[in-house]
């Protein structure tokens, strides 16, 4: 009797490469990598800097946008050569959706952005309600970006925002440093860790002190929940584009004059 042809697996079964290869890296790996890319990025926008001269003591304007866009770039460039150096299998390890399905996991992953910004929302509102309360000080989140950008400066924000901020700081915030204490501590440690990393960054934020400490509180819950879902969706694809809709909803907000 001749053996049954084997049943074919479902297409949707196919639709991601999942993230079950635990990475190779530690998380001080990842510190040690970021601040070379942090320094070589630095020095090849160094020229920019100096041409543009931008205002580094109130929200971000067109010229710092500019330069923020060249040095993500660079970093991520010294970040990717770092790993193909010494963690040749890290492509398999990070988890990328098939080419057909990458529209799916981007659609999948913005409804899951629009949520957490949500979530960031009411967790905003609790925290400047609790410093406001605790310091009898008017709290409120900083502004990032001027709102008097025009031009070009509208370009650069939405270049920066929706596309070099999310890449970047996924790629590092959750692909990096998420994954190294996740694969071995599991997920609320490597979330809550990346989550602290990914708000702490965000206090270099100028602005009056309480009014920073609220962002980076708000944003560490933000990364926490970037890295859910990149754990549930098992690819960096997903995280990138909810963190895109995420800063293109403020884009939106600030263009249309809405504060949000």
């Amino acid at each position: 009797m001749n053996d049954p042809l084997p049943v074919p697996p479902r297409p949707d079964a196919l639709a991601v490469e999942p993230t079950t290869t635990s990475v190779t890296w530690a998380w001080w790996e990842v510190v040690i990598a970021v601040l070379i890319a942090w320094v070589v990025g630095g020095l090849v926008s160094l020229p920019l800097v100096l041409l543009l001269e931008p205002d580094a003591s109130g929200p971000i304007g067109a010229e710092t946008l500019t330069i923020g866009i060249v040095s993500n770039a660079v970093m991520l460039g010294v970040l990717v050569l770092w790993l193909r150096s010494m963690h040749p299998a890290w492509v398999a390890a990070i988890g990328w959706p098939a080419r057909r399905h990458a529209l799916r996991e981007i659609a999948v992953g913005a409804g899951l952005g629009i949520l957490v910004r949500i979530a960031s929302a009411i967790v905003a509102a609790l925290v400047v309600a609790a410093l406001s309360g605790a310091s009898d000080e008017s709290v409120a989140l900083p502004e990032q970006v001027s709102s008097d950008l025009t031009g070009w400066g509208f370009v650069s924000f939405a270049l920066f925002a929706v596309i070099a901020a999310p890449v970047l700081e996924e790629f590092v915030f959750r692909c990096l440093l998420f994954r190294s204490m996740a694969d071995r501590h599991g997920f609320w440690l490597g979330a809550i860790v990346s989550g602290l990393a990914f708000g702490a960054f965000h206090l270099l934020t100028p602005g009056p002190r309480l009014d920073v400490l609220a962002l980076g509180i708000t944003l560490t819950g933000t990364g926490i929940g970037l890295a859910w879902i990149y754990r549930r969706r098992g690819n960096l694809l997903a995280p990138i584009a909810g963190h895109a809709v995420f800063n293109l909803i403020a884009v939106v907000a600030i263009i249309a004059g809405v504060e949000v």
